[in-house]
């Protein structure tokens, strides 16, 4: 019993859940996955309040042991509306710097030729764009609509007031069921729409869950006309496994981590970490994002320790692991736009567990192995691989790769010829970032960062470059609505929602790149 108070109540209860399954004793329904979903973020915000400032941590307590309010619960309330006290007070900066945009917009029009207004296209399509809340589904939108193309959007419905919708880039928007909890109503959804809108190509936006059910809507799509730009459902299988890609990578000759399949803890135990040169660390196969930043590795300290944290893991056949090399090294992350074999967009950013800022640097061993990857599988989708530099011999490892839209493709925010890589073309070069591009960020990280930095004036000063020297990756001089709407409508509504007792999401930070509270 000793052992059991040191594990989190939430890996007890993904441990029980796991058997059961495997043992066909109960079966997940949408609602268990979401409640259990919601276990996780509990967890991960009861973790994070253990490592708030002390002083603020001791008066949640305090107030939370009088009240008889759980404190994780006080705190969830507590950071929403501090937060959104901070949005109130960036608002009439925000609506400011709005009306200016609009204002010189105007006036510019009127004394010179709009160089923005999108090109006559004769040969124009109608784009439907799903992942409405998202940045990188706004970068599409601008970018298929300065090509001259007509672009709809879609998303769920909890995030009908994104502020994306307004978008000069966008013509229609529509709420669609969630492919989560609805998948079939979700697809039904989306033929619908293709069929009244005329739909020319659907490009999925997703979420790291909805990738095999794009897949799957492809075929029906497909008979109504519409070509879906998005990897099929074996090529999803394959590279959404963290195992079967790098072994694909291992057979092409591409620099790979050393990996192991693991299906029990007993597996894992009888492992000789002694014989190797490298410590490794352990990773679910399907993806977990509120452990994927965890960089813990193995053997542990001592002997104990790494059967204590094996104990931990929920692994089974039905909830694989890897067991992967740890590579000493720089991170990197990509995004490629893949057509019939070729990467025709491609963009390479320094990566960490919360990425936030996306600047394009020129890595030749990293687009070389891309390359090579997405010709031997003749790829068209998106696919976005990460990356260790080694320290030792300087090879780029790939690591995985993600079958979506990388949000790195903001580095692309002032390129003429997104849309050219959607469509066929005799040209094989592969289109990078311009040089003139700046650094993308979202400007309440930023002042984020800022507070929660105040006493380092070092990091201050970063945070504060990166806002005068780089570029607000939903700004845009020629579409500024979204900017002000994101932020102080869309945001908003999610934490006023979030609120009312029923409907509490625990939650670790207010994500403006993707447009949830995760």
């Amino acid at each position: 019993m000793k052992f059991l108070s040191r594990v989190p109540f939430i890996d007890l209860i993904k441990q029980k859940i796991v058997e059961l399954v495997s043992n066909d004793m109960i079966k997940l329904s949408p609602e268990t996955v979401e409640s259990f979903d919601a276990a996780k973020h509990r967890q991960r915000s009861i973790d994070s309040f253990e490592q708030t400032w002390p002083w603020y941590r001791q008066l949640i307590k305090s107030i939370a042991y009088s009240t008889q309010i759980p404190s994780d619960t006080l705190n969830n309330y507590v950071r929403t509306i501090g937060i959104l006290l901070l949005l109130g007070i960036l608002f009439p900066f925000s609506l400011l710097i709005t009306i200016f945009t609009i204002i010189c917009s105007k006036l510019i029009r009127l004394f010179k030729q709009n160089e923005s207004t999108p090109k006559s296209n004769h040969s124009s399509k109608r784009i439907l764009i799903s992942g409405g809340m998202m940045t990188k589904a706004l970068v599409l939108c601008r970018g298929f609509h300065r090509a001259g193309h007509k672009v709809i959007l879609v998303d769920e419905a909890i995030n009908w007031l994104t502020g994306h919708r307004w978008s000069n880039s966008v013509e229609r928007f529509y709420i669609v069921p969630s492919p989560e909890k609805d998948p079939e109503a979700y697809m039904q959804s989306l033929v619908d729409i293709v069929q009244k809108e005329n739909i020319d190509m659907f490009v999925p936006v997703t979420g790291p869950y909805h990738a095999h059910i794009d897949a799957q809507v492809k075929a029906r799509l497909k008979q109504h006309n519409c070509s879906t730009f998005h990897m099929n459902t074996d090529e999803i299988a394959l590279v959404d496994n963290k195992y079967s890609f790098t072994e694909k990578a291992r057979s092409l000759g591409l620099p790979v981590p050393k990996s192991h399949y693991i299906t029990s803890r007993r597996q894992l135990m009888d492992f000789n970490f002694d014989q190797e040169k490298r410590s490794y660390i352990c990773k679910s196969i399907l993806y977990d994002w509120l452990d994927r930043g965890a960089m813990i590795t193995l053997p542990r300290a001592t002997q104990a320790e790494t059967i204590e944290y094996i104990n931990r893991l929920p692994i089974s056949e039905e909830c694989p692991y890897i067991l992967q090399e740890f590579i000493q090294g720089d991170e990197y992350c990509t995004h490629g736009t893949c057509l019939n074999g070729n990467i025709a967009l491609f963009t390479c950013c320094h990566s960490s567990a919360w990425q936030l800022n996306y600047k394009h640097i020129n890595h030749p061993a990293i687009l070389q192995w891309s390359t090579k990857y997405v010709r031997e599988l003749k790829l068209t989708g998106h696919a976005s691989f990460d990356f260790i530099v080694s320290h030792d011999d300087g090879k780029a490892y790939g690591i995985e790769c993600n079958p979506r839209v990388h949000s790195a493709i903001t580095a692309f925010y002032n390129h003429p010829r997104i849309a050219d890589a959607y469509f066929p073309s005799d040209s094989q070069t592969t289109m990078v970032p311009l040089p003139t591009a700046r650094e993308t960020y979202w400007l309440t990280h930023e002042l984020w960062r800022i507070i929660r930095n105040i006493q380092s004036s070092d990091k201050v000063c970063q945070s504060l470059l990166r806002i005068f020297n780089g570029r607000e990756a939903i700004w845009s001089f020629d579409d500024p609505l979204p900017f002000l709407l994101h932020y102080h409508v869309h945001i908003v509504c999610l934490l006023l929602d979030n609120l009312r007792p029923s409907r509490i999401r625990f939650f670790h930070k207010v994500d403006c790149c993707l447009g949830e509270l995760s």
